[in-house]
């Protein structure tokens, strides 16, 4: 029996110390397109990025008005938000522009 329970006390506090070392090892950044245009929010993403709360009115798109690579995440057209960075649990392939865009600012509506 009491093998039996310092096996249990050593598994769960193994799970406790897995959990908080990948709870430490994600983080959060803001970034924002500012007046329409392209921004690099230089951060080490390591290998992985995800868009946990859209700030904007303007679509945040992966791939499209967002995305990372190994120099940080970027918006675009508009695009905020509060995104995930480091920890995942998987690898996704970063996306990311060849070159810096630049769009026409959209007309006031009147």
């Amino acid at each position: 029996m009491t093998k039996l329970r310092l096996s249990l006390g050593m598994i769960a506090t193994a799970l406790l110390v897995g959990v908080s070392a990948s709870a430490q090892a994600q983080s959060t950044i803001s970034c924002e397109s500012h007046e329409y245009r392209y921004n690099r929010c230089e951060v080490y993403t390591a290998g992985y990025a995800r868009l946990v709360s859209q700030q904007s009115k303007a679509p945040c798109v992966r791939g499209q008005t967002w995305g990372y690579d190994d120099r940080g995440i970027w918006v675009d057209k508009g695009c905020a938000g509060e995104f995930e960075i480091g920890g995942g649990s998987r690898y996704d392939p970063p996306q990311s522009y060849q070159e810096r865009r630049s769009y026409p600012e959209p007309r006031p509506r009147y």
